[in-house]
């Protein structure tokens, strides 16, 4: 990522669907996006990219944070809204995931997924990666107060727990493996 990508970023339109609002962008102002940008790239810990589509826009973004070493690292993805179901997070991860491992040599890469996001954990699933334990966080985004009075969301529900006063919504820590991701990349070149 460069800062230049951070322009058409702040172009990205919200998310209708309540349920992916709380992966939207801020809306701030273009000096504040500047200003995270550059924060966050003088992190030694985190390394930023983009996903581009074909006309050459960026539609995405992918991080990586808590890198240690080769050993690992914690993946980040976020789609613009108007990018989704199209297709292009799950590509963008697979073809990300062979650089990780390849050109980079990292050993395993670590993710963290809103248990209640459905697509993206059947799209980490079918990437190879597995779940390994789970943790809730507060749900203090404002749309998951209508993901859980929603009809609509009722399936969702079983996702969210009160905490006191407050609601807590369920998250998984995943894991793919080098050798997990290399051992499935065969298989999938024999069929």
């Amino acid at each position: 990522m460069v800062r230049s990508d951070v322009d058409q970023m702040v172009k990205w339109r919200p998310a209708v669907d309540p349920l992916y609002k709380p992966y939207d962008l801020p809306r701030r102002s273009k000096a504040d996006h500047l200003r995270w940008f550059e924060w966050r790239n003088r992190d030694p810990g985190r390394r930023l990219y983009v996903i581009e589509n074909e006309s050459g826009f960026v539609i995405g973004s992918l991080t990586l944070r808590e890198i240690d070493g080769r050993r690992s690292a914690r993946l980040g993805i976020t789609v613009g809204a108007d990018f989704v179901s199209q297709g292009y997070g799950t590509e963008a991860m697979r073809l990300f995931i062979d650089y990780y491992f390849g050109a980079m040599g990292f050993a395993r890469l670590i993710l963290d997924v809103c248990a209640a996001n459905l697509r993206a954990v059947r799209a980490y699933r079918s990437l190879g990666f597995r779940q390994v334990s789970e943790h809730y966080r507060p749900a203090a985004h404002n749309s998951y107060a209508i993901i859980r009075k929603e009809p609509y969301y009722r399936h969702l529900r079983r996702f969210f727990r009160r905490q006191g006063t407050a609601y807590q919504v369920l998250f998984y820590d995943m894991v793919l493996t080098h050798e997990e991701w290399r051992q499935q990349s065969q298989e999938e070149a024999t069929t």
